[in-house]
């Protein structure tokens, strides 16, 4: 994608223009629109200088592009123990990187990937837990924040006395899971919930 700065002066006449990203001017920029594109580290302050019958002006007011940041994947997900690699993309060449987990800076996670070990104990009472990457860029800073969907660790099912092969005798199916933690359980017979079994 692209964005255009306009620098305009209230004199009259045709002035030539010439625009500034922090202090170091924009080579080859000499007209009142200025064209930033995606990936070519468009973030920074800018500011721009009129010349007219070959005076030049003050510097405009300094106009801030902030930068731009992006989490993949969108989504995430992960079962409590699992490993899973978010990454943070921003639209610069060059950038510095800080995650932080919920409002927390997470020690050691300063480049553009960061490995998270699912842990069931962060998520709150929705199942998330909450990511923001901050990239740097030009000395101007943009966020990305990513809410990360945690599950329990997959159950397995145990059988005792199965197949029941007497009438009145009974069989237990008994669910676990390697999650730690108090969990409740939901027992289905094909797709259909069976009514009232928590355990």
């Amino acid at each position: 994608g692209t964005g255009t700065l306009t620098c305009a002066t209230a004199s009259a006449g045709s002035p030539t223009f010439k625009w500034f990203q922090g202090s170091t001017e924009v080579s080859g920029q000499t007209g009142a629109e200025l064209i930033r594109t995606y990936g070519s580290n468009p973030s920074g302050e800018y500011t721009c200088k009129a010349t007219l019958n070959t005076v030049e002006s003050d510097a405009s007011a300094a106009t801030t592009v902030a930068t731009h940041v992006a989490i993949t994947p969108a989504s995430p997900s992960g079962a409590d123990a699992a490993t899973v690699t978010m990454t943070c993309s921003a639209d610069a060449t060059t950038a510095t990187y800080v995650w932080k987990k919920g409002s927390t800076a997470i020690t050691g996670a300063t480049t553009a990937e960061y490995a998270y070990t699912v842990a069931i104990a962060d998520a709150d009472a929705s199942g998330n837990v909450g990511f923001t990457c901050e990239a740097t860029a030009n000395s101007v800073m943009g966020t990305a924040t990513v809410n990360f969907s945690v599950k329990p660790q997959q159950p397995t099912i145990t059988a005792t006395g199965m197949p029941i092969t007497a009438s009145g005798g009974t069989g237990t199916l008994t669910c676990a899971t390697a999650s730690a933690g108090s969990p409740t359980f939901k027992w289905l017979q094909g797709t259909t919930e069976v009514s009232g079994q928590t355990g």
